[in-house]
């Protein structure tokens, strides 16, 4: 256990070791916290109202299409 390196995970704000990095960003929280920044950073987070709130309705639907892909 002396060789066990924690790992910060930006996407989660969490530390994660490393080796258990990979089932971490499998798991369906990681994803889904990693696609919402992905939209936000690609329209932005400083839009009007109005945006943001068509902006959240898409990542619902996004979100919902993922957990019904979930085998």
């Amino acid at each position: 256990m002396g060789n066990s390196k924690m790992t910060q995970c930006d996407v989660c704000d969490s530390e994660v070791l490393e080796s258990d990095w990979e089932t971490h960003i499998d798991t369906s929280q990681h994803k889904e916290k990693a696609l919402t920044q992905i939209m936000e950073d690609r329209i932005g987070k400083d839009r009007l109202a109005e945006t943001r709130d068509e902006t959240t309705e898409f990542l619902e639907e996004l979100e919902q299409d993922f957990v019904d892909k979930k085998p």
